[in-house]
């Protein structure tokens, strides 16, 4: 991955199911869990920073850890 890649597309690459939900919004498999539903949201706030969501409960440093990233990789 490219060293300027914006912390949303090093986000995305690492989750290929992916599909948006709405301008700066996306929704994919939580990959901290056996998740069927495309519980995860995902949202890009102004500053850049990627926020992560599990419906299902997975705290963000499980997710982030599952994705094979870093929490700095969100920022």
């Amino acid at each position: 991955m490219s060293m300027t890649a914006t912390p949303i597309h090093r986000v995305l690459a690492a989750l290929p199911d992916a599909h948006p939900e709405a301008a700066g919004r996306w929704r994919a498999r939580c990959p901290s869990h056996d998740d069927r539903r495309a519980s995860l949201g995902l949202r890009e706030a102004e500053d850049g920073t990627v926020l992560l969501r599990c419906r299902a409960g997975c705290q963000t440093e499980a997710v982030v850890e599952a994705l094979g990233l870093e929490m700095r990789d969100l920022f």
